[in-house]
């Protein structure tokens, strides 16, 4: 690595500080309960979020294929459990009623949102600290 772009330790204390916010966060906003407190989650909800605004839902297989272990059967229970506490909606295709999509909740979205705006300003935040050095 160039001596132009290695950071201080200043600077790395920082964003180590802004990242464990956002964690820290994230399960406030599940009020710490532990299963969505794992990386699995995180991909399986935001992941659901990002294409349901992009009106391209995913389906039950995408979404198992966004998170990165457990077998099918473990990805599948994710989802059933995230679908029984209200986090996320199983809706049929329309046009193939043997596919089913994965789409957040209202209840998701707003807690989402509450969250990632929180976020992005303590990470705003600590950009701006970081760029007046």
């Amino acid at each position: 690595m160039s001596d132009s772009i290695k950071r201080s330790k200043k600077d790395l204390l920082l964003w180590m500080e802004a990242l464990e916010l956002y964690v820290r966060d994230w399960d406030e906003t599940f009020d710490y309960k532990a299963n969505y407190f794992t990386q699995e989650f995180w991909y399986l909800l935001v992941n659901c979020m990002i294409n349901d605004w992009k009106g391209t839902p995913l389906s039950v297989s995408g979404a198992c294929q966004h998170m990165k272990s457990g077998s099918n059967r473990t990805r599948e229970e994710r989802i059933r459990k995230a679908v029984s506490d209200g986090y996320l909606i199983k809706r049929r295709s329309e046009s193939d009623h043997r596919q089913a999509f994965v789409v957040p909740s209202k209840k998701l979205e707003e807690m989402m949102v509450a969250h990632f705006e929180r976020t992005l300003k303590i990470v705003t935040d600590t950009l701006s600290e970081l760029d007046q050095d």
